[in-house]
């Protein structure tokens, strides 16, 4: 179950999904109804998850592309929240 990180709430409601090409996550927004939280989820497969813990060549460079897509994940979150305020 999901929890907000601010209040602990597990009344979250969904925001916008994104699947991005070659990652093994779905992204998605989400605020709690709680507190009005904002933030973020990757959620992936128990398949997904045993790959990039496999100690293999491929499963570092993956684990590489899915640190640059959470950067750029951060980014583009950092600019939307210095939008609204």
């Amino acid at each position: 179950m999901i929890q907000c990180p601010k209040c602990g709430s597990n009344s979250i409601a969904y925001g916008q999904t994104r699947d991005r090409p070659n990652a093994s996550y779905v992204w998605r927004s989400r605020t709690c109804k709680e507190c009005g939280k904002t933030f973020s989820t990757r959620e992936y497969t128990l398949e997904e998850i045993a790959k990039l813990i496999d100690e293999g060549k491929e499963s570092v460079v993956d684990l590489r592309n899915q640190c640059d897509d959470l950067l750029a994940d951060l980014t583009e979150l950092i600019t939307q929240y210095k939008s609204i305020k």
